[in-house]
């Protein structure tokens, strides 16, 4: 049985096929993520898997609608809801329905926190409006 010889493979050749980031060839993204945070209260079976509660949105940067959502809540009904109030909103528009839906249906002791992570994203998508 003859020994099997691996091809000799230099720094060059491996810095060549790794793949690279050009942002030039890239161009301009046509949304950008939103994220919003809050504390969630230790009066809330959530608190012992995180302490803070994110919403993530991703935003078209031309309408201001959001196209898709994620959030740290811990169990995946809570993500689905939230997903499912968010999804499609502008979020240059007043928040003060949305918080107000969360106020309406969602009972928990951390609807506090999520309206707070809701609202935190939406200034923060306010203050990149504002700078633009």
């Amino acid at each position: 049985m003859s020994p099997v010889v691996s091809p000799v493979v230099s720094t060059a050749d491996l810095e060549l096929a790794r793949p690279r980031c050009d942002a030039a060839r890239m161009g301009p993204r046509a949304s950008l993520v939103v994220v919003g945070y809050a504390k969630v209260p230790r009066t809330s079976g959530a608190h012992g898997a995180a302490e803070v509660l994110a919403v993530s949105l991703r935003v078209d940067k031309e309408t201001g609608t959001v196209v898709d959502v994620d959030s740290t809540a811990v169990s995946s009904v809570v993500r689905a809801w939230v997903a499912d109030l968010l999804l499609g909103i502008d979020l240059s528009a007043d928040i003060a329905p949305v918080l107000a839906e969360v106020d309406e249906n969602y009972l928990s002791n951390a609807a506090g926190s999520l309206k707070q992570a809701i609202f935190d994203a939406w200034r923060r998508y306010a203050a990149y409006r504002a700078a633009r």
